[in-house]
């Protein structure tokens, strides 16, 4: 717009003699040369501005303290898995996340933790993961304090799918693969059957040599949940944790992944973090979470019996259910 008003403004000068002809164009020639200049001047001011905030982003990366992976026991771990008046709160929040947890998981039980967004089921995954410690209380695994196991081989004992699992931008079968490299194709497909994501596979024209795309982009949510779960059986761990990871299947197919696993791995401790009443409605043990803390725990048949948030997400879902809807 400046240029433009500039070589109207020119044109006017040299109708009226005020300006010749070369006068004017030189005078556009520097013109060019001086205003070009300021505006880069301006863009650079700009990009100056957010490289100090990425700047400072960064820094506070490198200054935080290495996480210590490797120092700890290595102990045997078969799956038991106890909370001891744990409770947890963020590095400057002023109310703890979670508060007075106390629970007892037995050696291949399947449990469900369910509770409204924000109540601290996925920080309850965390601390089992030992991405943060418990700010008092104890959690152990065999009778083993966790903050005594090393971090790696405790995270080697421990396979989680989760909502939005990663994926290369490689074929399907070999992000299936990749949990176990001296697996053959026929575990692999196996793993496959076992979640419920072979016949969807074979149906595509490469079959398990398809690929997936940058994250997994050419496949639904659903699909990529049932890989991420496919990759997790092909290399079984004593723990398994699924965080809200069955959320975008449909309750049949749930219900089938969930039986097929029980029957495979039947020693294995499930871990099952959901919002979904179908989800949970077969575990052993139901602990309803709310506000950080456990109000409900016990069956399905059970906690229907009682006043609680359980029966009322119950009634909800049930009701969208009778009106043609999925379960939330």
């Amino acid at each position: 717009t400046q240029i433009f008003v500039i070589i109207l403004a020119g044109i006017f000068a040299a109708v009226r003699g005020d300006l010749s002809v070369g006068s004017f164009f030189v005078f556009i020639s520097y013109e060019g040369m001086i205003l070009w200049p300021v505006r880069n001047l301006g863009r650079i001011l700009a990009d100056m501005g957010k490289m100090s905030v990425s700047i400072g982003r960064l820094q506070e990366i490198l200054d935080e303290t290495p996480e210590d992976v490797a120092s700890g026991e290595t102990p045997p771990i078969e799956g038991r898995i106890e909370f001891d008046h744990v409770q947890f709160q963020y590095e400057g929040d002023s109310q703890p996340v979670l508060k007075d947890l106390t629970f007892t998981i037995e050696k291949g039980m399947t449990v469900a933790l369910i509770g409204p967004t924000g109540g601290g089921k996925s920080t309850l995954v965390h601390l089992l993961m030992r991405l943060y410690d418990p700010t008092s209380g104890q959690i152990r695994i065999d009778g083993h304090d966790i903050t005594d196991i090393q971090r790696t081989w405790l995270r080697q004992n421990i396979g989680i799918v989760l909502q939005e699992p990663f994926l290369f931008s490689k074929t399907i079968y070999d992000n299936i693969h990749l949990a176990r490299r001296g697996a053959h194709r026929e575990e692999v497909e196996q793993a496959a059957r076992i979640a419920s994501v072979h016949e969807v596979i074979a149906e595509f024209d490469r079959g398990y040599d398809t690929l997936v795309g940058e994250k997994g982009v050419t496949l639904s949510g659903g699909q990529k949940q049932r890989i991420a779960i496919a990759r997790t059986v092909l290399s079984p761990q004593p723990i398994l944790i699924f965080d809200d990871s069955l959320s975008a299947v449909d309750t049949q197919t749930d219900a089938k992944i969930r039986a097929a696993l029980k029957e495979v791995q039947s020693q294995t401790t499930t871990l099952i973090i959901t919002q979904r009443v179908a989800s949970a409605m077969d575990a052993d043990l139901i602990l309803v979470l709310e506000q950080g803390r456990i109000t409900q725990a016990g069956t399905h048949d059970q906690l229907l019996e009682e006043e609680g948030l359980y029966r009322r997400i119950v009634e909800i879902q049930t009701a969208r259910m009778n009106e043609g809807g999925e379960e939330a």
